[in-house]
């Protein structure tokens, strides 16, 4: 049996997957439920931050019924790959609307998971939102330089 090794996305798969994203948020905004359907793999389980776990089915009604997307921002994304499934690591700042018609971020660390489908789409299997926390303990330096990155690209 051969396994595929982890590696970093090359740049063109880097670039396709991307847009993949890029799409996704777009279509959240615009509440673009057939854009969804199709970058939603049947399999898909997206976690949202505070733990909700919906179905393709149920977040595609979530998405119709509520429209709570109005605007994300990504930072630095880490894209690698085990064949044709690619994990996708990152940060993100979500707008959300409430159901009092306020407006909230929410803002942490994402796992997506895709998989190239026959069709040769990347089509996303899962989505984790770990929201910001509390740190109790002190930083590492490497925590801290990473908290030092974040920071950074939160301000531009």
């Amino acid at each position: 049996m051969t396994v595929a090794p982890v590696i970093l996305a090359d740049e063109a798969t880097r670039a396709a997957i991307l847009e993949v994203e890029e799409r996704r948020q777009r279509a959240l905004r615009e509440v673009d439920l057939a854009t969804l359907r199709d970058l939603y793999d049947d399999s898909l389980i997206h976690t949202h931050a505070p733990g909700l776990t919906h179905t393709k089915a149920q977040l595609l009604e979530h998405v119709g019924t509520r429209a709570p997307y109005k605007d994300a921002a990504r930072g630095e994304l880490t894209i690698r790959l085990i064949g044709d499934v690619a994990i996708m690591t990152g940060r993100l700042v979500n707008r959300l609307g409430s159901p009092d018609g306020s407006e909230r971020t929410v803002s942490g660390q994402v796992i997506q998971v895709l998989r190239r489908c026959e069709d040769d789409a990347w089509r996303f299997v899962s989505f984790q939102m770990t929201p910001d926390g509390e740190h109790v303990w002190t930083p590492t330096a490497e925590e801290k330089a990473g908290l030092d990155r974040i920071a950074q690209e939160e301000q531009q």
